[in-house]
């Protein structure tokens, strides 16, 4: 057996980081605005970047603030939901997916069970 000195990220937190860094794309769209959306589609983009990071990494704090982006999003979008475009329902279900995804017990393990600095 091959002894490796760094343990593997889960598969359902590298799903989360993924879906974080497509979620990106949105916001940084809208950055070729100008004005304030292109600040806003700055700071998203540096967000969702940010967490995604720290969700690879096995950051508790990263795994507690995506949790409530993603929660704010999903209820968000369901209080927005006269509207029902593609979009709204696509912030919805990714939305989703992430809390799903963070929420099973191998990502569990990945964010409390870490090593002890050596």
């Amino acid at each position: 057996m091959i002894e490796q000195s760094q343990r593997r990220v889960p598969m359902p937190v590298a799903a989360a980081s993924v879906t974080l860094l497509v979620a990106a794309a949105l916001p940084a769209s809208m950055m070729f605005t100008s004005g304030r959306s292109m600040a806003t589609g700055l700071i998203g983009v540096l967000l969702l970047l940010a967490l995604a990071y720290g969700l690879w990494r096995g950051s508790g704090r990263a795994r507690f603030w995506t949790t409530v982006f993603s929660t704010a999003s999903i209820v968000y979008g369901v209080v927005a939901i006269a509207k029902a475009d593609a979009l709204g329902l696509l912030q919805i279900v990714g939305a989703s997916v992430v809390v799903g995804l963070l929420l099973v017990p191998a990502s569990r393990r990945w964010f409390h069970d870490r090593p002890a600095e050596e």
